[in-house]
């Protein structure tokens, strides 16, 4: 991954939104989790979080815009989601700001549409800002929770897809 790719991958994602709705594409989770990667967001490999404990990561390094609800169910079963649905500021004076909101993915049932917008738009704002290759500044702008949303939504949808 590049400072290119996420929002090359973003625009993947646009292209075939109906193909990974009637599963004839298949969410590109591994592309995914390079993005996250890349970002420098999580401690660790964004792989780890899927099996990583709630409450763990709520201790250590959640910034709590997450609802983490049982502490020793892993984060690939979390259904609370934050969509990354802005970024304003000023990139060439590494001040950039980036705005969240809750998402409702498993209102009446699991929608997995709502997981697909998350990541596509998700990965279409942060990508928006990566390609000025400003990392430092994205990567001290970005929730924690937001990536790991980012992750968990890829995960969910592609075990959707896989169902």
């Amino acid at each position: 991954m590049d400072q290119f790719g996420i929002s090359e991958l973003a625009d993947w994602l646009e292209a075939n939104n109906n193909q990974l709705l009637d599963k004839t594409a298949l969410m590109p989770t591994d592309k995914v989790l390079a993005a996250i990667d890349y970002l420098k967001v999580l401690a660790q490999p964004a792989a780890a979080y899927l099996v990583m404990k709630q409450g763990s990561y709520d201790r250590e390094e959640s910034d709590h815009k997450l609802n983490l609800m049982a502490d020793e169910r892993p984060l690939g079963e979390v259904e609370d989601r934050i969509m990354v649905n802005h970024v304003d500021g000023s990139i060439t004076k590494d001040e950039i700001n980036f705005t969240y909101n809750h998402e409702p993915v498993f209102d009446n049932g699991y929608q997995a549409k709502k997981d697909l917008n998350i990541v596509k738009f998700g990965l279409e704002v942060i990508g928006a800002v990566a390609t000025s290759g400003h990392l430092a500044t994205i990567t001290a702008a970005l929730s924690r929770d937001a990536a790991v949303t980012l992750i968990v939504a890829a995960a969910r949808f592609r075990q959707w897809q896989e169902a």
